[in-house]
């Protein structure tokens, strides 16, 4: 009896939180458990994972979804730190009139262990910290020129995953609209280490049972594969052990994965300075069609 009244609160209020307006505080994240913040993204799915779902008809999700819906709650219920809150000061948004605002997430930090490619012919590898903050980079400007309201969620480079750090920065930012979170990312296939994969392609993923990060993911995902005419890998979502940032942020949330860097071909099209700025073009393009047309 106790345990259901535990689960009936717990439920409640994560319906109350959904249904605040971010102009207060309210989330407070501990510290993630190292076992509790995988998978982060794409590249921790095991390749033969049974438990995600697939969609490749970005235009049958869409339609599916055209007709305006209420998120069910989708975050835990606010909790105390178990560490102090990050001490860097997050960047302040724009004072840009939009609908929405965009926080954009880049990903890993400088210290994270792995995520690079193994070594190309001319020597260099891709470090994915380093792609995703280009990305990100070249969003900024384009979100500024067209009056759009963002939130550049990690703007230091000195750090490592700061899983906790980046969700409680989104989750605490106080604005007077409602919060859109974007992890930009590149991928990573099944492979030895220090050896390539086979794998290719972008895939978008939102958060499971989420029908608004379901019709986000499907938006951005047309877009991503309109631009780089890659191997559409489709939108997924996992019933279980879904990505840390996807489960603990108190907003629509999707995480975009932008080829795979450690596909030996794929790899030398993402080093490309006009591939990446198609992939900056089709984030923006997204963001353009939802401010436009709402949600």
């Amino acid at each position: 009896m106790l345990q259901k009244l535990i689960e009936f609160l717990r439920s409640y209020f994560q319906w109350l939180f959904r249904q605040k307006q971010s102009t207060e505080v309210v989330v407070i994240q501990p510290e993630p458990d190292p076992e509790d913040s995988k998978p982060q993204d794409g590249s921790d799915v095991p390749a033969d994972s049974t438990s995600v779902e697939i969609i490749t008809d970005m235009e049958a999700v869409e339609e599916e979804l055209e007709t305006p819906i209420e998120e069910p709650p989708t975050t835990p219920a606010p909790t105390s730190p178990t560490t102090p809150p990050p001490t860097t000061t997050p960047s302040s948004p724009t004072q840009l009139s939009s609908r929405y605002v965009w926080c954009l997430d880049n990903g890993h930090g400088k210290f994270t262990a792995g995520k690079r490619s193994p070594k190309m012919s001319n020597g260099k590898r891709l470090l994915e910290y380093e792609f995703n903050r280009d990305i990100v980079a070249r969003i900024i400007p384009q979100l500024e020129a067209k009056g759009i309201h963002f939130y550049n969620v990690v703007p230091e480079v000195e750090v490592d995953n700061f899983l906790a750090g980046r969700v409680l920065r989104a989750n605490n930012l106080a604005v007077d609209r409602k919060k859109i979170f974007v992890s930009i990312h590149s991928n990573a296939g099944p492979a030895p280490a220090g050896e390539w994969t086979t794998v290719n392609g972008i895939e978008t993923w939102f958060f499971h049972g989420s029908r608004t990060g379901k019709k986000i993911a499907a938006i951005f995902q047309k877009h991503l594969i309109e631009q780089t005419n890659w191997k559409n890998r489709g939108i997924k979502s996992r019933p279980t052990s879904q990505f840390y940032v996807l489960r603990e942020t108190g907003m629509p949330a999707i995480l975009t994965e932008n080829g795979f860097f450690n596909n030996k071909e794929q790899v030398y099209e993402l080093m490309k300075d006009e591939v990446r700025q198609r992939i900056a073009d089709a984030h923006v393009a997204a963001i353009l069609e939802i401010e436009e047309k709402g949600l």
